[in-house]
C-alpha cells in the first residue's frame, strides 16, 4: 500500500509540473537577437571560393605529371588510389553557390540579398565559381549528374550529363554570367578573389572560357575556335603578369597556404627526377626558382659551366625516397610562406594558349613564334628569372611546334596539377615515363567514380559508363582523342 501511495504522489507531481509548463510563454528567450534570419550570401560565397584553392593546389595532377614525387609514402605517385569522390563539391561549394543564385533571383528574397551586393553581380560571380568547379570535375571524371541533380529527395537518382553536354552547359553558364555583370554596380561581399571588383571577374570568366575552348580543339574545332576568338575580340583577358589571377591567403592557420600546411610538420613532397632533369638538360634557369638545393647530395652530371646546378637533385618517381634531404624541395617561398599566393590563371598560360591557337590558324592578333616567346618570358618573369638568362634561353629555344608548346606549357604550369594534367592528356606531350614502381604502370587519364555512385544510382551509373567506357583510371575522356 505504501508503494502504491508513493507512485500516486509522484504521478500527481509530474502532472502538476507538466500542467504548469504547458501554458508558459517563453517569448523570444531562445532566439538569438544577433543571429541572421536568413542565409548570408557573403558567407556562402567565401566558403565556396575556398574550393578554388583546393582545386588548384590538389596534388593528384602534380604527382601524375611528375612535377613532384613523394618521400617515404609514395602511394599516390604510384597511382595507388583507384576511385575518387566528388561528393564534397556537390554538398559544399556548389550547394552554397546554388543558394546564392536562388536568393538573388527569388523576388521574395532578392531585396534582402542585395545587402551583400548587386543581385546580378552576385549571381554572375556564383555562376563563374560554379563553372570553374564544374570544369575541374568534368575534366577529372567525365560525365556527371548535373541538370537533374540538386533536387534532394525529389530526385535522389539523377541522370548523368555526358561531358559533351557539360561543356555546352559550361559555355552557357559563362556567357550568361558575362552578360549579367555590371561594372558600375556593387560587387559581392565576401569575395576572396577580387574583393568585389567585377572587371576582374570578367577576366576570370574569359580565362575559363579560353581554357575550356582550347580543350575542345580536337573534338569540336568549330566551337573551340568560335569561343576562343570571342575572348580575344573582347580584349578582356590576361595580357601581363600584373593581371594574373591568383588565390591569396592570410597568415592565420585557418586561411593560410595549403603548401605551407603540408610542410609544417612533414616533408612528403620533393622535386621529381623528370622535372629536374628536364630543366637541367635545357639549361632552364627556372630550375633555381622552382626548387631548393638538396642538403645531403649532389648530382654527377651538372650541366651549367659553373656546376651551380649540382645540388639540384630530383627523386625517382614513385620510389620510396625516405631520406628526403637527399633531394630538392619546392622553393621555400612556396612551402614556408603562409601567404604565398597560388596561381589560378596566368599570362604565361594565356600566351601559350594563344600560340597554339595561332598555330591552328585561329585569329588571335599575333603569330605563333611571337606568342611562344612571350609565354616563356612571362613564365620566367613571374619566377623572377634574370632578364639576361631569359634572353639566353629564348635564343636557344626558337622552335614553336605543337610539341614545343606542350613541353613549355608543362614546365610553366609547375604545381598547377589540374591544368598540367589536362593539357598533357589533350596534347599527349611531353613524353612522361610512368613510375616503374606502380602496380599498373600507366599514368592515369581520368579519375574513377567512387563506389557509392554505382551503389546509390546504379541505372544512371550504368548508362554513363555505357557511353564513355570502363570506369577506371585509363579510359580517355571525350575530348582526349589523340
Amino acid at each position: 500500500m505504501n508503494k502504491i501511495f508513493k507512485q500516486i504522489v509522484l504521478l500527481t507531481c509530474i502532472t502538476a509540473i507538466y500542467s504548469s509548463c504547458e501554458n508558459v510563454d517563453f517569448g523570444d528567450t531562445n532566439e538569438n537577437p544577433n543571429g541572421p534570419t536568413s542565409a548570408v550570401t557573403s558567407q556562402l560565397l567565401t566558403e565556396a571560393q575556398k574550393d578554388i584553392s583546393t582545386i588548384t593546389t590538389s596534388t593528384t595532377g602534380i604527382l601524375y605529371m611528375q612535377h613532384l614525387t613523394q618521400g617515404q609514402y609514395p602511394g599516390d605517385s604510384r597511382y595507388a588510389t583507384l576511385t575518387f569522390s566528388y561528393d564534397d563539391y556537390y554538398t559544399g561549394a556548389i550547394m552554397n553557390l546554388n543558394e546564392i543564385i536562388s536568393l538573388n533571383e527569388d523576388e521574395s528574397t532578392m531585396e534582402e540579398a542585395s545587402a551583400y551586393g548587386d543581385n546580378d553581380n552576385q549571381i554572375a560571380t556564383a555562376k563563374l565559381v560554379r563553372a570553374f568547379i564544374l570544369h575541374y570535375m568534368t575534366d577529372s571524371w567525365g560525365g556527371l549528374p548535373w541538370e537533374e541533380a540538386f533536387q534532394g529527395v525529389d530526385n535522389a537518382q539523377p541522370a548523368f550529363n555526358t561531358q559533351e553536354e557539360i561543356y555546352d552547359i559550361l559555355f552557357t553558364e559563362i556567357d550568361e554570367a558575362l552578360a549579367m555583370i555590371d561594372e558600375t554596380a556593387s560587387g559581392p561581399e565576401g569575395d576572396l578573389m577580387f574583393d568585389g571588383d567585377m572587371s576582374r571577374w570578367i577576366v576570370f570568366a574569359n580565362s575559363l572560357k579560353m581554357t575550356a575552348a582550347l580543350r575542345l580543339s580536337d573534338v569540336n574545332a568549330t566551337l573551340a575556335q568560335s569561343k576562343f576568338e570571342e575572348v580575344i575580340a573582347s580584349g578582356n583577358y590576361i595580357q601581363s603578369n600584373d593581371e594574373n589571377i591568383e588565390f591569396n591567403y592570410a597568415s592565420d592557420d585557418a586561411s593560410d597556404s595549403p603548401w605551407e600546411d603540408r610542410f609544417e610538420t612533414r616533408e612528403d613532397y620533393i622535386l621529381s627526377e623528370e622535372m629536374v632533369e628536364s630543366l637541367r638538360s635545357n639549361l632552364d634557369p627556372r630550375l633555381f626558382k622552382y626548387a631548393e638545393p638538396a642538403t645531403d647530395s649532389i648530382v654527377s652530371n651538372p650541366a651549367w659551366p659553373d656546376e651551380s646546378d649540382a645540388a639540384y637533385v630530383g627523386a625517382p618517381d614513385g620510389a620510396v625516397n625516405g631520406n628526403t634531404p637527399d633531394y630538392s624541395f619546392p622553393t621555400a617561398t612556396i612551402i614556408y610562406d603562409p601567404v604565398y599566393p597560388t596561381p589560378v590563371y596566368t599570362a604565361a598560360q594565356t600566351k601559350f594558349a594563344m600560340a597554339e591557337a595561332a598555330l591552328r590558324g585561329w585569329s588571335v592578333g599575333s603569330d605563333t613564334a611571337t606568342l611562344f616567346a612571350e609565354a616563356i618570358t612571362a613564365s620566367m618573369e613571374y619566377w623572377d628569372v634574370d632578364s639576361a638568362d631569359i634572353t639566353d634561353y629564348l635564343s636557344s629555344h626558337t622552335s614553336a611546334t605543337l610539341e614545343d608548346i606542350a613541353y613549355e606549357k608543362w614546365v610553366a604550369l609547375y604545381l598547377n596539377g589540374p591544368e598540367a594534367w589536362a593539357e598533357w592528356r589533350r596534347l599527349d606531350a611531353p613524353t612522361l615515363i610512368p613510375s616503374e614502381y606502380a602496380g599498373d604502370p600507366r599514368i592515369p587519364v581520368r579519375l574513377a567514380y567512387d563506389s557509392s555512385v554505382e551503389d546509390n544510382n546504379k541505372d544512371n551509373y550504368d548508362a554513363i559508363i555505357a557511353i564513355q567506357g570502363t570506369d577506371d583510371l585509363h579510359t580517355n575522356l571525350w575530348w582526349d582523342v589523340n
